[in-house]
């Protein structure tokens, strides 16, 4: 399930906190889902159990379906139940673009704008440029879902968010784009790996090339299906027919330098997060030209209305994503 993410409140709020402006059968059904719990949901709603669970009842009554199985541990939606829950989304969008339309028609700066990331990208490149357009555009309310990077494209594909950060190769072509940041794909060993006892790892951006078939026998931390990094893995297996052992697998590339350091095995990493793979003294090595470069584009859905607050942030993010790539430093 997506984290939802307001920038304005600590970077992370609520369902239940933003109920006002958003569609209440979307934030209710929502809320299920992600919880997992009708009494979990109600505390994150600040709503009492019955309650919850009779506006759900209700709602089903009212619509003449079944929303959730509840039969199932924990609850499920029934097939109609996602037809309702794709239509609230598709009422919201519509809703939210018809406002803020209405809105720049007034000449007003304010407004909100609802961007499609990943936990790592929001990390790493979103916070800086966030920052930035925050002080520019301080009228409008942020808000952020994360999802995997092919969850990222499809919130914005859907209409669900305005914009998305997403790997190049992954946008579908019902999406307008424009790149902003590259980044190489480094392969991260254990300091105590026999590889590295005989092979000086890189540094300072200089990373010496390895051959992915010499770790045949050695673990790796892989990241789960829908990320990008998943597919590398997998690509790197099909191309030289290797069957590499699995150590774990994880949701959040964040954790990888941590995981590598302490010798659970080895990884695919992003240039992006070198410093902290080299604090934690993970060893890099260059794969050379056996995976893309990895480029990030700034998405929307093709023909939709592009409101001041989105036409704001992707200038400020081309803007920001040029500066850290000419200098290697954040705002």
């Amino acid at each position: 399930m997506n984290r939802i993410i307001n920038f304005d409140v600590i970077y992370r709020k609520t369902l239940g906190e933003n109920i006002v402006s958003r569609n209440k059968i979307l934030v209710h059904l929502e809320a299920i889902i992600e919880t997992k719990s009708i009494l979990a949901a109600s505390r994150k709603l600040y709503v009492s159990q019955p309650s919850l669970s009779q506006y759900v009842k209700r709602l089903e009554n009212d619509y003449g379906i079944v929303i959730f199985d509840r039969t199932s541990n924990p609850w499920k939606l029934t097939a109609e139940g996602e037809k309702l829950l794709q239509a609230q989304r598709q009422i919201e969008a519509i809703e939210r673009e018809c406002r803020q339309y209405f809105a720049d028609r007034k000449g007003l700066k304010t407004g909100e704008i609802v961007i499609g990331s990943t936990q790592y990208r929001t990390v790493t490149l979103l916070n800086p440029i966030l920052s930035v357009f925050k002080s520019r555009y301080p009228g409008i309310t942020v808000r952020i879902e994360e999802g995997t990077t092919l969850e990222a494209a499809q919130l914005a594909e859907s209409g669900r968010v305005d914009c998305a950060l997403v790997i190049t190769q992954m946008v579908p072509n019902t999406l307008d784009q424009v790149p902003i940041y590259n980044e190489t794909v480094l392969v991260g060993l254990p300091p105590m790996h026999p590889y590295v006892a005989q092979h000086k790892p890189g540094a300072d951006g200089v990373y010496p090339k390895i051959q992915i078939t010499e770790l045949k026998d050695t673990p790796f931390i892989i990241m789960k299906q829908g990320q990008v990094f998943h597919n590398y893995f997998e690509h790197l297996c099909e191309k030289y027919q290797l069957n590499l052992p699995i150590a774990l697998e994880t949701q959040s590339i964040l954790t990888v330098p941590a995981l590598v350091g302490n010798g659970i095995g080895a990884a695919l990493i992003p240039s992006t997060i070198v410093q902290d793979c080299e604090r934690r003294r993970v060893a890099l090595y260059s794969i050379g030209r056996d995976l893309p470069i990895n480029e990030v584009s700034i998405a929307w859905k093709r023909d939709r209305y592009q409101s001041y607050a989105t036409k704001g942030f992707i200038e400020t993010a081309v803007e920001v994503s040029k500066t850290i790539r000419e200098t290697g430093v954040s705002y």
